[in-house]
């Protein structure tokens, strides 16, 4: 009995483990208007990833780089942008962490572009936030596994005998 609460406290170990692990990916979002494309860098905790190297590539090869710069200090980036289109987005964060994301134009329209950034940066940190039925999913991912275990053992110990 005593094997079993080792692996268990293991095993729960290795799940709240896991949650450290995901708080250093990085998230980019960009869009071309007027001109000129803008952007945000986000950490997936929903801190702005500042100071860190993005390049404008252009869309159908990577190596042929447009511009390049760094974040400001809320993760945020601006480029001229290039007259036929077909732009991405390459982020270079700490540790290694790299995203990257296509370029969507805007629609030339009266409406404020800003107000269609800060509506895609709230969809970007919503779409990072843990939930609780994440959690509630993974504990019952975790009891299923155990449980598959578990009937395996007794099924081995049936044999056995």
């Amino acid at each position: 009995m005593r094997r079993i609460e080792l692996q268990l406290a293991a095993l729960l170990a290795l799940w709240l483990s896991a949650f450290a692990v995901q708080a250093h990916g990085l998230d980019v979002i960009a869009q071309h208007s007027d001109g000129q494309v803008s952007g945000l860098a986000l950490y997936t905790d929903g801190t702005p990833a500042q100071a860190i190297y993005v390049a404008l590539v252009a869309a159908e090869d990577a190596t042929q780089v447009l511009d390049e710069s760094k974040t400001d200090g809320e993760g945020r980036f601006v480029f001229a942008a290039r007259a036929d289109g077909g732009m991405r987005v390459i982020v270079e964060g700490e540790e290694g962490h790299r995203a990257q994301a296509l370029v969507s134009d805007l629609p030339a329209s009266g409406g404020s572009n800003a107000t269609l950034l800060l509506l895609r940066e709230d969809i970007a940190r919503l779409q990072q936030h843990m939930w609780w039925r994440d959690l509630i999913g993974g504990i019952g991912y975790l009891v299923g596994i155990v449980g598959l275990w578990a009937l395996w053992r007794s099924r081995q110990s049936g044999q056995a005998r």
